[in-house]
């Protein structure tokens, strides 16, 4: 019998990368979008059921859950993007970036783990964000929750091991997709001018970001690994730069972000 895994996000971008690469290897891929009935015929891959979900609302997050079969690997992928000063930035739309991008996916692994606890063997990947190792200026929230769902990855897989259940996250450093990013910053503001230079370089660089079919392909050799890390970084001189993330000095490294991003 084929393994089944799902995939949320799966209709575009990285998502759509992963669940082709899974269809390709055999599995039976449930994916999610907000709105399967919107997804044309040519958008979707041959194979996948595609089911409603809304990381922003977790009753649908329940709806899927109560109508899953057991799931032996989840790929949590989907997620939203938000650059914009911390200070201009209301309590709400922060909250609504921690529901999509921790709280969210945290439904989602309390709706697998029971079934992946009793058949004693699950897979968990988190696709997380190298933001959480490079803090660029004005995206403070989004590399937080990215960065929360990393360590959690880790202390979770500490806790489900035990289980045969291991947790991995995979950090993107820069891939270039036509997702939306979500920018907050009015051009009166004292922050614009900043902003504007730090929001073009950044867009510059996904521009000149690795293809979403890179992540795919590690995602798919963590599938493949029977005792894989739990923490992977991929992009263009993702090893060097997390290597670095570690090793240098705190203001070393925010030093040559500023600069990097020609913030004074």
């Amino acid at each position: 019998m084929n393994k089944t895994a799902l995939v949320t996000g799966a209709s575009k971008g990285i998502g759509k990368s992963i669940t082709q690469a899974l269809v390709k290897s055999g599995y039976q891929v449930i994916g999610t979008c907000r709105e399967p009935d919107d997804l044309k015929e040519n958008e979707k891959i041959p194979g996948v059921i595609y089911k409603r979900m809304d990381l922003s609302d977790e009753d649908s997050i329940k709806t899927l859950i109560s109508e899953l079969p057991s799931i032996d690997v989840l790929i949590n992928n989907a997620g939203s993007s938000l650059m914009a000063p911390v200070e201009e930035i209301s309590q709400e739309v922060i909250q609504g970036m921690f529901q999509i991008n921790l709280f969210g996916h945290i439904s989602m692994i309390k709706g697998v783990l029971p079934g992946m606890r009793k058949q004693k063997k699950g897979l968990i990947i988190n696709i997380t964000s190298f933001a959480s190792h490079t803090p660029v200026p004005f995206s403070a929230v989004y590399a937080s929750a990215k960065s929360a769902m990393e360590t959690l990855s880790m202390a979770l897989n500490n806790e489900t091991l035990q289980f045969g259940v291991r947790v991995v996250a995979v950090a993107p450093v820069f891939v270039s997709t036509n997702i939306y990013q979500q920018k907050i910053c009015n051009v009166d503001s004292d922050y614009y001018p900043s902003f504007k230079t730090v929001s073009d370089l950044r867009d510059a660089s996904i521009d000149d970001g690795v293809s979403p079919h890179l992540i795919a392909d590690q995602v798919m050799k963590i599938i493949q690994t029977d005792n894989p890390k739990v923490f992977y970084a991929v992009g263009k001189n993702a090893g060097l730069l997390h290597l670095a993330s570690k090793i240098l000095p705190g203001g070393f490294l925010l030093k040559n972000i500023r600069k990097k991003f020609k913030i004074s």
